[in-house]
């Protein structure tokens, strides 16, 4: 009983000095990249795949579909726009998970605000 009242009494302490967690801003829903639908941002960090194949992501590389960011085709192409966020949920956190289950070092994301915040560039 002493201890439980000691941890208490330090969390409090803690949290007093440190102050409280701030509050996780939410994704604002929008027409990013010129989206026709209102969409959450979505943020890559590129340095952070540096190891991995362009063209695992970058189908364009190879089928030579269009120049520019992702966003020009999968977000505005009114063939494609309807599965975006099944393409990328499947690509992203279907690589982060199959990566983990290998046994390597992989991400996943498990917030979704951990790739719908961020500084709007895919």
């Amino acid at each position: 009983m002493k201890w439980a009242t000691f941890a208490i009494l330090v969390a409090v302490v803690l949290l007093v000095w440190q102050g409280t967690p701030a509050p996780v801003a939410k994704p604002d829903i929008d027409h990013h990249w010129g989206s026709p639908q209102p969409i959450l941002p979505m943020t890559f960090a590129h340095a952070d795949h540096g190891a991995e194949n362009c063209t695992t992501c970058h189908h364009d590389y190879i089928d030579d579909t269009g120049p520019g960011t992702c966003m020009n085709c999968h977000v505005t192409d009114a063939e494609v726009s309807p599965l975006l966020r099944e393409q990328f949920h499947d690509l992203c956190m279907g690589c982060h998970v199959e990566t983990r289950g290998e046994g390597e070092v992989a991400g996943p994301p498990r917030r979704c605000i951990d790739c719908h915040l961020g500084d709007d560039l895919p």
